[in-house]
């Protein structure tokens, strides 16, 4: 598992600032990306700003990515969140259902 400095979380979307960056190469650079799109109301976590992504696992929804210089984090119900130069893992938080015994996404 990843150290991580510190921890932001934005509506459904957790993101980890790590220490170090996991061993692997450049996907692809992009100035804007959608981390997560609401499934009710087509709301979107957006980051926009000079961005590398390194890993992307469309399974368990979990993305390592550099950011640049600096990047925002915008959504139409949240406070913005600026994000500095590093690396982060972004995931979606799961939930716990007790009555069907299953584990699910939560959803915006």
């Amino acid at each position: 598992m990843e150290k991580f400095e510190r921890i932001y979380r934005h509506g459904d979307v957790l993101i980890f600032k790590l220490e170090e960056a996991p061993a692997s190469g450049i996907v692809k650079t992009v100035s804007h990306l959608v981390l997560e799109t609401g499934e009710v109301t087509g709301h979107a976590h957006r980051l926009k700003g000079q961005v590398e992504i390194l890993t992307e696992n469309p399974l368990s929804k979990e993305l390592v990515f550099r950011v640049v210089d600096k990047a925002v984090l915008s959504h139409e119900e949240h406070d913005h969140i600026v994000l500095g130069a590093g690396i982060y893992l972004k995931a979606s938080q799961a939930e716990y259902n007790p009555f069907t015994n299953l584990i699910g996404w939560v959803r915006d």
